[in-house]
């Protein structure tokens, strides 16, 4: 099974994009990392207070009749600005962190990681998964809320005819509608980002065609959520408790420091103390980010595998599937295009498609027929041309100039 049998070759792409330690690279990918991953920022949280009480204290009675007015509508005023600003902060963090979905996926299917370029050749597709998650998240809360303010407002504030039953049948409803939200977002991030990215369309023709791949090949991409969960589960727990621990011991230094400047300096300490806990703050996220820059290249691989496998049209990195399953980039002169130039034999070896045992015209018992290749320039005796310095096949490679190139890719 694909999911299953991917599981392993994710660890070979994995471990050959981003092995050796290039530290200019790993930079770049933790700032990427930082928007596409669970590091950043979580959604808004309205502060609520109880605003409008009047106080029946006899003290303070008279001062809220002359100033309770004014100091209420400035209360107001500036929560609503608060609320506001983290608003568009949040709208902000969600829209850049769409985008960077794309530069992600551009850096995992090159050797190449341009952050600004591929951010601003992808602002459109970006836009475009921005509106369909931030309208997923209104349908969710449109859908989970309307029927318990319907059911509470029927009941006329009367609270006692709301039985346990009816609350465990609420929370049954609200665990599915969870679940087919977190399906729909995982989905849509890791399988039908790619298919936009490659096919150059928008989120609705993406889901057309990931829904035909999916439903045909269903039984893959369960055991995929099953494993998937599992180990982000295992890999999660694990991440969090040494971040923790990092965190604690970078701190100390931080907040001893502060402390001191605290106590030398008074108002003027305070001020750089915090300044000092922001450094902190930062460097403790970078941190983070780089112990998962692995971890999310890792289930991005997987992700990309599985597409690839499921429906050859739909293959993003087409010469690294290659290179780890022992057929080398098949199709350099055409990064990440419409599938895999060579993957239509199959190893008796490992059960694993490779460009090397096809004898029958490209077309194998799988179903995988890659014939729309049979033209590629293979122009030796045996119809295989194996030379690893063969020019012709690696037109348009011209642009990679990253330090990777001596992996092939």
């Amino acid at each position: 099974m694909d999911a299953i049998d991917d599981l392993g070759d994710a660890i070979d792409v994995t471990r050959t994009r981003l092995t050796p330690f290039r530290t200019g690279t790993w930079l770049r990918l933790a700032l990427i990392v930082f928007f596409v991953s669970s590091l950043g920022l979580g959604g808004p949280t309205i502060p609520g207070g109880d605003t409008g009480t009047v106080t029946d204290d006899p003290m303070v009675e008279e001062q809220s009749q002359e100033f309770g007015g004014i100091a209420g509508e400035e209360l107001l005023f500036w929560a609503l600005v608060i609320v506001a600003i983290v608003l568009v902060l949040w709208l902000l963090y969600e829209f850049i962190s769409a985008v960077m979905e794309f530069v992600f996926l551009e850096s995992l299917r090159s050797s190449e990681v341009h952050v600004r370029h591929y951010f601003s050749a992808n602002l459109g597709k970006g836009l475009w998964l921005f509106l369909f998650r931030f309208g997923l998240r209104v349908l969710l809360a449109v859908v989970a809320i309307a029927p318990a303010a319907v059911f509470l407002l029927s009941m006329e504030a009367d609270l006692d005819g709301l039985s346990m039953g009816v609350l465990l049948l609420y929370l049954v409803y609200a665990i599915v509608l969870g679940l087919l939200y977190a399906i729909t977002m995982r989905f849509t991030t890791e399988f039908v980002a790619p298919i936009m990215l490659l096919t150059d369309r928008g989120v609705r023709d993406g889901w057309g065609q990931f829904w035909s791949t999916m439903t045909a090949n269903w039984s893959d991409y369960v055991v995929y959520l099953l494993l998937v969960w599992i180990l982000q589960f295992v890999i999660g727990t694990a991440a969090t408790i040494i971040i923790g621990l990092s965190g604690l011991v970078l701190a100390i230094p931080f907040v001893i420091v502060g402390v001191l400047l605290v106590i030398a300096f008074d108002t003027a300490g305070l001020v750089l103390a915090i300044l000092l806990g922001v450094v902190g703050l930062v460097l403790l996220l970078l941190l983070a980010s780089l112990l998962y820059v692995p971890v999310e290249t890792y289930f991005r691989y997987y992700a990309l595998l599985l597409l690839g496998d499921t429906d050859a049209d739909l293959d993003l990195i087409p010469d690294r599937r290659g290179a780890v399953r022992g057929g080398g980039p098949v199709d350099g002169g055409d990064r990440g295009g419409n599938g895999p130039a060579g993957f239509g034999g199959t190893d008796p070896g490992s059960d694993r498609l490779s460009d090397r045992d096809d004898t029958a015209g490209w077309d194998d018992p799988s179903g995988r027929n890659d014939d729309r290749d049979d033209t590629s320039g293979w122009d030796d005796a045996t119809g295989w041309d194996d030379d690893p310095d063969d020019t012709e096949s690696r037109e348009g490679w011209s642009d990679d100039s990253d330090e990777d190139d001596e992996y092939g890719w």
